[in-house]
């Protein structure tokens, strides 16, 4: 049955009323000090008319793209001159474009143009990966080159760019518009490898040990996976429609693929060979070979010595509990993870957190912390490096640093953006992207006894690798007065088939949507999930990602709303409480719920904050987290997320509506995966579930007495 709502007449004609005085992305936009051709073409035009482009535009036409690029949309082409495609004509034996087949032109105009955004050189500053894909479904590399100009009043200091390590955008030739778009000369062809990941990493010559230790752990095969064949988003297109959800009327889209992808973080030869040299590090031996290796996992993960998987013969390196295998498995994430879409900063405060998220990775029951370090709070520590390329924010892996509590202390590793000159072009290969780190990481036991003593708060789209291998969670869209009513494709929403994501069990009568990030929503990192049914029955069993042994709360975060419905949570398949009821009607009375701050621009508190935590915590109840803000959606222009601070926003603690919820205190083991059911109890109307954040929360963290440091509000 086809799920989607029709809307009043009136809906619509508002909705039009708006397309009228031209509301749109503000990427889409462009600006008129770009504009620079008298007469605005069609991308398809510019390149048939400029001479300079005329081998370009043949490689076009075979790829039969040329009738698409006369369309209205929003591209970005960053467009070789005849020069560039001369060169590389030359580099592979080739005299002509007609030598070249029309699935390789295909691929080479897809790699140098994105067809969701249209974006000024200005758009690219700051960032390592372009935030939209191009039309092979991959983001492409920027590298930064500053410049000097001369102008009419002097010297002045610009930036133009090297795409994928192989074009450089000629700045005196970049932004010249068209009707559909951007287009940015450059003067080397744009390419993108179609090598898996695993053979990628074996051309790299500073990783012949990790790319060594992958062969002989048999992870290598473990990461060739590409796409799902058998999946086709045609089979679902009945689902799509518009979505309402509280006072929102959003397009649905069903996902357009189902790729898989892969992150791997690799430690260098040069670093492994100095390993016993590191201040931070406390072993006593260098790194030279596979064997020297195997030894440190060996320090790592005593548990299993004298078992038959636990040597260095050819079948026990295979073996999942051998302590080499373990070790290299969780390098690697089973998701694309291009660098500034690992973690998120929309919503999240950087004066007063690190951005953080928690991922499993591919050795069984593990999970690695993320964590985007800023120089500008107190999360770090003096002596690490905080900001690269001039940009403040560096991620680490398994890092902790806690003022309050200082002997838990972890640097852990910190991830690079670049890898050697030789193999940029290939970072980010056809089904994955790999990173430089500078340490060993682990899950050994003082790894889950430090990194793990913590608060985990999780985004729901950490859940699922499927958002970030098919491009479904993307940055944060700020668009105050984006059309609800319409197909926009600046912030999609999504809603899944079944089957779609792994390690789910719904029933057939319940959607699951994703709303895409914005960041005025009541939603931690601007997006959120959202459960419902036509028929008012939805039931639906995921999995949570793997935390050491132990006593825990589960949490979960998110928005009440008066359109909300009611449903009965179960972990491991056991009911556990009362049915939560979402709905707001009412809720602060009921608890006694009161603002922490004094207002939102301070960080004091109420003078009775504490005893207010208080009574909420015996309910069962807390407050939404202080470093959590959504945007004063009266702004006058959209914000970005570096634009946040504590004029702009409001923090979640001192809306009623951004709460979270005890929904389980028990405990989890650390060798078995946990399960979280959600049955709805009262849905009348098409009321929703929504999931936001999970939150694991060790006893060590929330039991802490009145002696001890209590759990932040962070």
């Amino acid at each position: 049955m086809k799920k989607y709502y029709r809307l009043p007449v009136f809906t619509l004609v508002a909705a039009l009323a708006l397309m009228t005085l031209g509301v749109t992305s503000c990427k889409d936009h462009i600006a008129e000090e770009y504009q620079k051709t008298e007469q605005k073409d069609m991308l398809s035009d510019f390149l048939q008319k400029n001479e300079d482009f005329s081998l370009f535009a043949r490689m076009v036409e075979k790829a039969g793209k040329m009738d698409l690029f006369s369309t209205y949309g929003t591209y970005t082409c960053f467009a070789p001159t005849n020069a560039a495609v001369n060169s590389y004509l030359a580099s592979i034996g080739a005299s002509s474009v007609e030598e070249i087949s029309n699935e390789e032109c295909d691929t080479l105009v897809s790699t140098m143009t994105i067809a969701t955004s249209a974006m000024a050189l200005s758009d690219l500053r700051g960032i390592t990966f372009m935030e939209e894909n191009n039309m092979l479904g991959r983001a492409l590399k920027l590298e930064e080159v500053p410049m000097t100009i001369n102008t009419e009043f002097g010297e002045e200091e610009v930036s133009t760019f090297i795409i994928n390590g192989t074009g450089k955008v000629i700045y005196e030739l970049a932004n010249d518009t068209v009707l559909n778009g951007f287009v940015h000369p450059v003067d080397g062809m744009v390419r993108a490898s179609s090598d898996l990941l695993p053979d990628v990493i074996k051309k790299d010559p500073t990783l012949t040990i990790w790319s060594q230790c992958l062969m002989l752990t048999g992870l290598n095969n473990d990461m060739v996976r590409r796409k799902d064949e058998s999946y086709n988003y045609h089979d679902f297109e009945e689902l799509e429609g518009l979505y309402h959800s509280d006072n929102h009327n959003n397009w649905c889209w069903v996902p357009r693929t189902r790729n898989y992808g892969y992150t791997a973080f690799c430690v260098p030869d040069e670093v492994l060979k100095h390993y016993s040299e590191y201040e931070d590090v406390s072993y006593g031996k260098n790194i030279n070979s596979w064997e020297d290796l195997y030894d440190y996992a060996c320090t790592v993960y005593p548990e299993g010595a004298g078992e038959s998987y636990y040597s260095k013969t050819a079948s026990a390196l295979k073996d999942p509990r051998n302590p080499l295998h373990k070790l290299m498995a969780y390098h690697v994430l089973d998701r694309r993870g291009v660098y500034e879409k690992l973690y998120t900063n929309c919503t999240i405060l950087r004066t007063l957190i690190n951005p953080t998220e928690w991922y499993p990775t591919m050795s069984p029951l593990s999970t690695l912390k993320v964590e985007c370090v800023y120089p500008n709070n107190e999360f770090h520590e003096d002596s690490e490096q905080t900001s690269l390329d001039n940009q403040p924010g560096v991620v680490y892996l398994n890092h902790i640093y806690d003022p309050r509590r200082p002997n838990l202390y972890e640097r852990g590793a910190m991830v690079y953006k670049d890898v050697v000159e030789e193999m940029r072009n290939d970072q980010n290969c056809e089904n994955g992207v790999y990173y430089y780190i500078d340490r060993l990481i682990d899950y050994g036991q003082d790894t889950r006894d430090h990194v793990f003593n913590a608060r985990m708060r999780m985004d729901l789209y950490t859940f699922w690798p499927e958002l970030m291998n098919n491009d479904i969670r993307t940055m944060q869209t700020n668009l105050l007065n984006d059309a609800t009513d319409s197909k926009t494709t600046a912030c999609k929403n999504y809603i899944f088939p079944n089957g779609y994501l792994d390690n789910v069990e719904s029933s057939n009568d319940g959607d699951f949507i994703y709303q895409g990030a914005r960041n005025y929503y009541w939603s931690y990192e601007g997006d959120e999930f959202n459960l419902r049914s036509d028929q008012g029955l939805y039931d639906m069993t995921f999995r949570l990602p793997p935390v050491p042994d132990g006593q825990y709360q589960i949490r979960l975060g998110f928005a009440l709303i008066p359109s909300r419905g009611i449903g009965q949570f179960y972990v491991d398949g056991q009911p556990v409480g009362i049915p939560l009821d979402m709905r707001s009607t009412g809720w602060a009375d009921k608890t006694g719920w009161q603002k922490l701050l004094v207002n939102d621009n301070t960080s004091k508190y109420m003078e009775n904050a504490e005893q207010n935590k208080k009574d909420l915590h015996n309910q069962g109840w807390y407050h939404g987290p202080a470093s959590v803000r959504c945007i004063n959606i009266n702004n006058s222009s959209p914000l970005k997320d570096q634009d946040l601070t504590l004029s702009n926003s409001h923090p979640f603690c001192n809306i009623a509506n951004t709460i979270r919820r005890v929904i389980y205190t028990g405990h989890l083991s650390g060798d078995k995966i946990h399960t979280i059911r959600i049955r709805s109890v009262w849905s009348e109307g098409g009321a929703e579930l929504m999931f936001d954040y999970i939150e694991l929360v060790p006893k060590s963290v929330y039991g802490v007495d009145a002696v001890g440091v209590g759990e932040d509000d962070l």
